[in-house]
């Protein structure tokens, strides 16, 4: 058993759930309350749309956060709550510096929107974690493992309708292409890419990196 997996059996959370958290602790790095925040709002927002965690291309998340402010930990709990992870293509950012997403299902074509109160996000940019630690600099994986503990311990005690806020399920009408698994080997550097990635200049087949006109 780790270090994640023994913070995360003092939850008191069923097999399945303190699992998923654990992992999610080890890819994440560090303990903190933002992406807990994430991962019971991910959470929340599949059961609100009747679905389960995504394994394969079926839901889409479109975070309302942005960069260089302190949501990005809430942004990694969303992603491996839902399971709509950037690697396989199901999330995006619409920058707007906001603690809040959209959860898509592409199968049914609906959504909901779901947001941190903001009380519950005063109170975490209040306490000692922010105040005394990361405010000046400190990082994450470096503040006392029991005021990080209390932050990721905090959002389990509380009950989700006191958390989070969710619109919805409402009509969403989601599009995407289709993806290829068509490759192309560029006539210049050589290297494959993908064939929706490639261009045709002076008659030869070329990736990105070696298209002029891109530049």
């Amino acid at each position: 058993m780790n270090d994640f997996e023994k913070l995360v059996d003092q939850l008191g959370l069923d097999e399945k759930r303190s699992r998923l958290l654990a992992s999610s602790l080890v890819i994440h790095g560090h303990v903190c309350g933002g992406m807990p925040l994430g991962f019971i709002a991910g959470e929340a927002a599949l059961k609100a749309l009747g679905v389960e965690r995504e394994q394969n291309m079926d839901k889409f998340v479109i975070l309302e956060s942005g960069d260089n402010h302190a949501a990005g930990c809430f942004a990694d709990g969303v992603q491996f709550s839902t399971g709509a992870t950037f690697g396989k293509g199901l999330m995006k950012k619409d920058p707007k510096g906001k603690f809040a997403f959209l959860l898509i299902d592409k199968l049914t074509k609906k959504a909901v929107h779901v947001r941190i109160k903001n009380e519950v996000i005063k109170n975490a940019f209040n306490s000692p974690f922010i105040t005394e630690f990361r405010k000046k600099g400190i990082k994450p994986s470096d503040i006392p493992s029991e005021i990080a503990f209390e932050m990721l311990k905090k959002p389990f005690n509380t009950p989700v309708g006191e958390l989070i806020e969710i619109k919805g399920p409402f009509e969403y009408d989601f599009f995407e292409p289709p993806a290829t698994f068509n490759l192309v080997e560029c006539e210049v550097c050589g290297q494959l890419c993908a064939e929706n990635y490639a261009r045709i200049e002076n008659s030869k087949k070329v990736c990105l990196e070696c298209f002029t006109y891109s530049k």
